[in-house]
C-alpha cells in the first residue's frame, strides 16, 4: 500500500507492506483522505515486516520515519496500533510549528474545549462521547495543536485510540461506526481505534478557537465535582501536559499565557459523561 494521508494539520506519505495495517486504514479512513496526489507530504513513514527469520516465525513489524526506526519491532497483531502511535510520535517530535499539548480536543460551533490529561484520566472516553453528539466534532483525541501566540487549535483528525473497557462503551455509542481490529496485551492493555464521524473528517482543515480548558479526572461511581482553577494553577497544570514547551521556549510560554488569559479553566471529576456534556453546553458555550 502506497498512499498519502491527510490528517489536517499534517500529511504523510505511507509505504505499508503489512496487510493488517493496510486493511485497517482502508476500513477506518475515508477514501478521500487516502487519495494519491502529487503534493509534497510533510513526513514519510513506512510500516513493514522485520527481516530475517522474524519475517516467518512470530513475525514482527517495524515502524520507520524518514528511514529511522524510533521503536523496537512489535508483534504483528500490534502493528496497526503501532502505526497510529507512531504518527503521534512524529507529530509531537517534529511538528514544531505548533505548540503541542497532550490533550483531547472537541469543538461545537468552532468553539474548542481542550482536555489536557495524562493516560488513564478518561480524556479519550470523554472526547469520544462528545464527538458522537449532534453539532460536535473531533479535532484530536491525543494532541491539541495551537498556533503560536494564539488560542487557535488546528485539527489533527485521525482514529481515536480506545483502551480496555472504553472499547465496549464506544461500541454502544457508535453501533454503526468502523472499529479497528483489537491489539491485545499491548503496554496499554487491549487497544482498538474508532473512526471519527464524517463531519470531523470533512472539517479537518477548519480550526477552532479554544473557549475552555478542562482537566478531566474519571472517578467511577462518583457524582460530578467541578473546581474552577485560578490562572496560576491552570498554567502550571497545562505546562505539565505541554509536549514541546522547552523547545518552543519564549514562544511556547507566550502561547500558554495567551491560552490561559482568554479561556476558562476547570478540573472536573466525573463518572457520567452526559453530566460533563451538559456542564459544557450550558455554561461554557
Amino acid at each position: 500500500m502506497q498512499s498519502s494521508i491527510d490528517f489536517g494539520a499534517i500529511s504523510i506519505h505511507l509505504d505499508c507492506s503489512v496487510n493488517l495495517v493496510a486493511n485497517n486504514i482502508k476500513k477506518l479512513y475515508p477514501h478521500y483522505i487516502l487519495e494519491q496526489n502529487n503534493s509534497p507530504n510533510d513526513y514519510y513513514i513506512s510500516v513493514k515486516h522485520g527481516s530475517g527469520i522474524r519475517k516467518y516465525i512470530r513475525p514482527q513489524v517495524v515502524f520507520e520515519h524518514d528511514g529511522d526506526a524510533p521503536f523496537k519491532p512489535v508483534p504483528e497483531n500490534h502493528a496497526y496500533a503501532s502505526f497510529e502511535w507512531g504518527v503521534n510520535y512524529v507529530v509531537s517530535n517534529f511538528a514544531q510549528n505548533y505548540l503541542s499539548i497532550h490533550a483531547g480536543v472537541v469543538a461545537k460551533n468552532d468553539k474548542a474545549i481542550i482536555f489536557p490529561a495524562p493516560p488513564g484520566s478518561g480524556k479519550s472516553t470523554l472526547t469520544t462521547y462528545l464527538m458522537a453528539q449532534k453539532g460536535w466534532r473531533l479535532l484530536s483525541d491525543e494532541m491539541s495543536l495551537l498556533m503560536p501566540e494564539s488560542r487557535e487549535v488546528t485539527p489533527l483528525v485521525k482514529p481515536v485510540c480506545l483502551k480496555n473497557n472504553s472499547i465496549d462503551l464506544a461500541r454502544s455509542w457508535f453501533p454503526q461506526t468502523s472499529f479497528s481490529t483489537i491489539a491485545t496485551a499491548t503496554v496499554k492493555g487491549n487497544v482498538a481505534h474508532l473512526s471519527p464521524p464524517e463531519s470531523s473528517w470533512q472539517q479537518r482543515h477548519r480550526p477552532a478557537l479554544a473557549t475552555a480548558v478542562i482537566f478531566p479526572r474519571y472517578s467511577p461511581s462518583k457524582s460530578m465535582e467541578i473546581y474552577k482553577l485560578d490562572k496560576n494553577q491552570a498554567f502550571m497544570m497545562l505546562a505539565e501536559n505541554t509536549i514541546n514547551l522547552t523547545l518552543q521556549s519564549q514562544l511556547g510560554f507566550n502561547t500558554l499565557v495567551e491560552l490561559i488569559e482568554n479561556t476558562l479553566q476547570f478540573e472536573v471529576h466525573y463518572s457520567d459523561v452526559e453530566e460533563v456534556k451538559d456542564f459544557i453546553e450550558q455554561d461554557l458555550l
